[in-house]
């Protein structure tokens, strides 16, 4: 009987050894693949949402658009650029000014805010207003960089513009234009080349 009990015993410990085994043997396992991967690198990727116009009528055109972007909590930086650009009716000729006028029927030494304008706002994933920039003359590049803090989620780009485009006999040409463009770098820990690899939506 005694017999018995000590080989159900050394079964019963066999059995519990080379379970714990199996799990123990995991842990160098897995040191020697994490070994194998190498030292991560920090890689930065950079997202864009162009949104840029060139006008072409000679008649005062309305633009619009609406863009999504996406902000996570990865996000280093987020950085806008405005560019304006509305050539100064003032700077041609009178003479090549009364052309262009009695070609077009439109008067445009009397330009206004109200019918030549670019308007970008940035609202934040809350609904709050991040970004606003309005201008009825061109302007040079604005740059602004923004780091975190930055709440994460989808965020809207709205532009609305209004402008004229001029091309009179190929002589002539001044057309309005902009570009608003948001990139939003994130950072990624990679072991391979695949691992920070961004799909392109089309």
């Amino acid at each position: 009987m005694k017999g018995t009990n000590r080989v159900i015993t050394l079964i019963l410990i066999s059995l519990i050894v080379s379970t714990s085994a199996g799990c123990f043997g995991l842990v160098p396992m897995r040191e020697s693949l994490e070994l194998m991967r190498g030292e991560p690198l920090i890689v930065e990727i950079d997202e864009k949402t162009n949104v840029s116009y060139t006008f072409q009528s000679a008649q005062s055109e309305s633009y619009q658009n609406t863009s999504t972007f996406e902000v996570t909590e990865s996000v280093s930086e987020l950085i806008i650029y405005v560019r304006v650009s509305m050539p100064d009716p003032l700077d041609i000729s009178k003479e090549i000014r009364d052309i262009i006028e009695d070609t077009t029927d439109v008067n445009i030494t009397s330009f206004s805010c109200a019918t030549r304008f670019v308007h970008v706002k940035i609202i934040n994933s809350v609904g709050d207003i991040f970004y606003e920039k309005e201008a009825c003359e061109s302007i040079e590049p604005i740059v602004e960089v923004h780091r975190p803090p930055l709440a994460p989620g989808i965020w809207t780009l709205e532009v609305e513009a209004r402008g004229y485009g001029f091309n009179i006999f190929e002589v002539v040409e001044a057309k309005d234009n902009f570009a608003a463009i948001i990139t939003v770098t994130s950072e990624c820990v990679s072991f391979t080349e695949s691992d920070c690899v961004v799909e392109e939506i089309n």
